[in-house]
């Protein structure tokens, strides 16, 4: 059954689809080889899903796959990080039917992917949208870049009771999930600020952040550069990183330097995740201030390090040298190779950091461009991280991290979050100057199976579902 947010027509007739398997496929696919940059040596070895996936051939599938949608003729780029391939992609109801070379059943509608890439919709893990998207924001400025799923809560500023706002969400325009906040468990608990806890609120914190796990939370955040936050004791952290171990939660911390102590800084959250036996997303990721140029490497030496040592720690990264706190001067605190070197480490995967006002509006370029300047600008301009490990960074990785087990992979039996990009012309338009711009070239994005967008235009469709830590 298709559909009910809008029905569609189909979109190439026989006689087009018969002659798209002849020469027209292979000199589509010819100009691929142009668009694609060669592959960087890795930086390690690049996580492996748990599943199997195509490795740049078709699968064999069933001769007929009974689908409500079917692309035709794309690129997959199917979110393992392995090779593109040509191929068709097919959507039955909220999932994915078949992916490769397959034979639809009569009745789906026909969509003409060539020129288009294939991939899963993109997954952002670190995002401070939750009040914008669970009040009904239609989301186009995310859908129009790829993205189909938000974590929000993040840098310890989250929600006040994680069970009330996730109850009260009545329609979203993509998926949302969310984490509990330091600050928020710490002002509902502590009687005087300008203190560390004391340890019977912390015992009340613990209590609380249970409650919140309980109720979908998908972890803890910390924001520990920030007042009053920057109070909380290694120790306390310790203490309410074991009701994470309990519940299966994982960390997300913004650490307490991201400047002139970010060793030390590195240090005491790799301590806080192996003292307390649970994994660890050091969030946006970077070494801050002219002076810190350059100690990347030893930062992400610091990470693989605590992976040798048996922690499960992971990173993200936003594509731009500028944070928010050098909006409205020209300063850029992030050296671009420093930038690089996190961008191209396999165990750091891609966020954004991305705030909205209630109506919808950024200060920061990369709310309305993170995702389509890095595949603009360093895959497909500069070549220094190729489309297959961009995207795999975009959507499996966060996935696993956020243990998603049915999102995040192009692949039978996973959810329906799907874009479709024209490599020719994505591109983020926001600027520093003037961050609250569309990006182009994303044609077609479904989420759990409903059209988003179509021809490069959002639907206004609210087909997100609310997701909690299973």
């Amino acid at each position: 059954m298709l559909n009910t947010c809008f029905t569609m027509s189909r979109q190439i007739s026989r006689r087009q689809f018969l002659l798209g398997t002849g020469s027209l496929m292979a000199l589509g696919y010819l100009s691929w080889l142009g668009l694609i940059p060669r592959a960087m040596p890795a930086a390690g070895n690049k996580p492996q899903p748990a599943e199997s996936a195509p490795t740049g051939q078709a699968p064999p599938l069933p001769e007929s796959v009974v689908c409500d949608y079917v692309f035709r003729h794309g690129l997959i780029i199917d979110g393992s990080g392995d090779k593109a391939y040509p191929g068709d992609l097919g959507i039955k109801g909220k999932q994915i039917a078949a992916v490769g070379d397959f034979q639809a059943a009569p009745g789906a509608v026909e969509i003409d992917a060539r020129g288009l890439v294939l991939s899963p919709g993109f997954i952002d893990l670190h995002t401070h949208t939750e009040a914008y998207l669970g009040s009904g924001g239609r989301g186009e400025m995310f859908l129009l870049q790829g993205v189909t799923t938000h974590l929000g809560g993040n840098c310890g500023t989250s929600v006040a009771r994680v069970g009330d706002f996730l109850a009260g969400i009545n329609k979203l325009a993509l998926n949302l999930g969310i984490l509990a906040g330091y600050k928020n468990l710490r002002q509902a608990t502590v009687a005087r600020e300008g203190r560390p806890a004391g340890a019977r609120e912390v015992a009340a914190m613990q209590q609380k952040l249970a409650t919140a796990l309980q109720e979908g939370a998908f972890g803890l955040s910390v924001g520990l550069e920030y007042w009053p936050q920057s109070l909380a004791t290694t120790q306390e952290l310790i203490d309410l990183c074991q009701v994470l171990k309990e519940y299966g939660g994982f960390y997300a911390t913004h650490i307490r330097s991201e400047g002139d102590q970010v060793f030390k800084a590195v240090e005491e959250a790799i301590e806080i995740g192996q003292q307390a036996g649970i994994p660890v997303q050091y969030s946006h990721i970077k070494t801050a201030g002219r002076r810190n140029w350059g100690k990347m490497k030893q930062v992400l030496s610091l990470l693989d390090g605590a992976r040798q040592g048996g922690l499960d720690i992971t990173a993200d990264v936003y594509g731009y040298t500028f944070s928010s706190w050098d909006v409205g001067s020209s300063r850029n605190s992030i050296h671009e190779e420093d930038l690089l070197l996190a961008l191209q480490h396999p165990w750091v995967m891609i966020g954004s950091d991305s705030g909205l006002d209630p109506r919808g509006r950024a200060i920061h370029p990369r709310a309305y461009g993170n995702y389509s300047h890095i595949l603009r600008h360093y895959c497909l301009d500069k070549g220094v991280i190729t489309l297959e490990e961009a995207i795999h960074k975009m959507t499996l990785m966060p996935a696993r991290r956020m243990g998603l087990k049915d999102r995040g992979l192009l692949a039978p039996g996973y959810k329906a979050d799907v874009v479709a990009f024209d490599a020719g012309t994505i591109a983020s338009r926001a600027t520093r100057a003037n961050p609250n711009q569309l990006a182009t070239g994303v044609r077609w994005v479904l989420v759990n199976g409903q059209v988003a967008v179509k021809d490069g235009q959002a639907t206004g469709c609210f087909a997100g579902e609310v997701l909690r830590r299973i």
